[in-house]
């Protein structure tokens, strides 16, 4: 009896042995399984991720100061260019030096272009230019020819002089002088400015 009762022991713990062992590894077996899911998920998400486009860069360019001038400098030789004369006091090289530093180089030209001094000065030349060219005043503004005048020191050429007003109904007279002012002409005439400035200076007291 007792040999029996041993026997049944002994089967009774062997099965709940079993039955721990079975049960532990089948949670050993389940836990790569969570983790291949995790894993493949995770990849999901960087597939997605990288296959948009990289954001854009919304920075500016570096683009380089422009180079230091003589604001003064640069009211005189608009005055010599534009009016044919020299500035009449401080007060207007002040005022011409604000709208400079302040608005910009095309306002400052558009200034002395639409000028009723410069439309005086210019009278005489420019219907001698249109004559001339057998040009209407509706092919050749005088605005453009007095910007030209201004700008270049010279006379438009036919065909800029055409071009140029036709940009100028379309888009006004900044337009035209920021333009002409980023010509290679008028770089050419930056490139002796300090002569110029130095002319300036001692023609003009102002």
């Amino acid at each position: 009896m007792k040999t029996l009762f041993f026997k049944l022991r002994y089967l009774i713990v062997c099965s709940m042995v079993l039955g721990l062992l079975i049960t532990v590894s089948c949670e050993k077996e389940e836990t790569p399984i969570e983790s291949i899911e995790s894993v493949d998920t995770v990849n999901d998400i960087q597939e997605k991720r990288f296959s948009t486009p990289d954001d854009p860069d919304f920075r500016p360019p570096r683009i380089p100061q422009p180079p230091q001038f003589d604001a003064v400098c640069v009211v005189r030789l608009a005055y010599l260019s534009y009016l044919r004369r020299c500035p009449e006091n401080q007060s207007v090289v002040n005022g011409w030096v604000s709208v400079l530093l302040t608005r910009g180089f095309d306002d400052l030209a558009a200034g002395f272009i639409t000028s009723h001094e410069a439309n005086v000065k210019w009278n005489s030349q420019y219907h001698s230019f249109l004559s001339r060219n057998h040009l209407t005043s509706h092919q050749v503004d005088k605005q453009v020819y007095i910007a030209y005048r201004g700008l270049l020191l010279r006379e438009p050429d036919v065909n800029g002089g055409i071009g140029w007003t036709h940009n100028l109904r379309q888009f006004g007279i900044k337009f035209v002088a920021n333009g002409i002012a980023n010509s290679q002409e008028f770089a050419n005439r930056l490139a002796n400015i300090a002569t110029e400035c130095t002319n300036a200076a001692n023609q003009c007291t102002y």
